[in-house]
């Protein structure tokens, strides 16, 4: 079994996997689901192992893409499609439509910020026959405005957890040369009573 031998898992080797393979699965993540790996990807991108422009692009292309074959999905499958779907997403299905009905264009700028409509929204638009033309133009650019807050948002929690990490470590030093102190004063005081 000694060609089974693996490097040992350092912060080295997960840090050159993450900038070799990071932009392909935050490509499939935004695929996917979206929001947790987008900010994780913005954390990253604050510790200098991914790039922000990078991050914010490929999050806007797999969301793009993501919904433009979920609005497809449901325009052309419409309602058995919505049968389909796990319980825990029609639940979300009446919410979705009634936003659709009174605000439109808004709801393909916004939905994506609106936790359990991310991914039914494009399918109810598709099946409730948003104009094509119109989500292909819009599809895009919501795209573009959430992947650039979510990965700035991710971005600005790597500095906030950064600025809190050395807070901790000045902390663990004071707390370090108090118990040092302490125990400095402990054997004095037990040594002069000794005498």
């Amino acid at each position: 079994m000694h060609w089974l031998h693996l490097p040992p898992l350092t912060l080295a080797v997960i840090k050159e996997f993450l900038r070799q393979y990071g932009y392909w699965i935050l490509f499939v993540g935004t695929l996917l689901e979206g929001e947790a790996v987008v900010i994780i990807a913005g954390a990253l991108a604050h510790a200098g192992v991914l790039d922000l422009g990078m991050v914010i692009l490929v999050s806007w292309l797999g969301s793009t893409i993501n919904d433009q074959v979920l609005y497809q999905l449901g325009a052309r499958y419409g309602q058995g499609l919505i049968a389909w779907l796990p319980h825990f997403l029609k639940r979300h299905v009446v919410r979705a439509e009634g936003l659709i009905r009174r605000f439109g264009d808004w709801v393909t700028l916004l939905f994506r910020f609106i936790y359990g409509t991310r991914t039914i929204t494009p399918i109810l638009l598709g099946v409730h026959h948003y104009p094509p033309r119109r989500y292909l133009l819009m599809n895009p650019l919501a795209a573009a405005v959430w992947a650039a807050a979510i990965a700035g948002i991710g971005y600005l929690l790597g500095a906030s957890l950064q600025s809190l990490l050395t807070g901790v470590r000045y902390v663990q030093i004071i707390l370090l040369l108090l118990l040092l102190m302490g125990a400095l004063f402990y054997w004095l005081w037990h040594r002069r009573k000794a005498t």
